[in-house]
């Protein structure tokens, strides 16, 4: 056996153990804590709405220019119109003269056209 007098007296490992224990315990509290603070807790946000901002003053009246521009750009409108419409007409007209039927091919008042096919060479069944 050995002697008691030489070997150094052994310590207990017993409060390093205890001490890791609750060391980890609070490092695994304080790391859920901080998750929850930062994750899971309730928000609470407390928004005031402001008053909405006063409307600005009414004009006292309509601008004498921008009423005569306005004026303006309807009348020339109005000439811009009035033209498409007479073309339109026109066109409606030169429609109507000179329609094309199968009884006269020409149009009225044209040219009689010629048969495509020479007699007798007709379709062959």
């Amino acid at each position: 056996m050995s002697d008691p007098a030489t070997t150094p007296p052994q310590r207990s490992r017993w409060p390093l153990i205890l001490g890791g224990l609750v060391g980890g315990f609070l490092l695994v509290g304080a790391g859920l804590g901080l998750g929850w603070y930062l994750f899971y807790r309730p928000i609470v946000n407390v928004a005031v709405q402001l008053p909405a901002p006063p409307a600005p003053p009414a004009p006292a009246g309509p601008d004498a220019a921008a009423v005569k521009a306005l004026e303006d750009q309807i009348d020339k409108q109005k000439v811009a119109n009035k033209q498409i419409e007479d073309q339109i007409a026109a066109l409606k007209d030169r429609l109507r003269a000179d329609v094309c039927t199968a009884k006269d091919p020409g149009g009225k008042g044209g040219i009689p056209q010629q048969s495509p096919m020479p007699p007798g060479e007709g379709r062959k069944i």
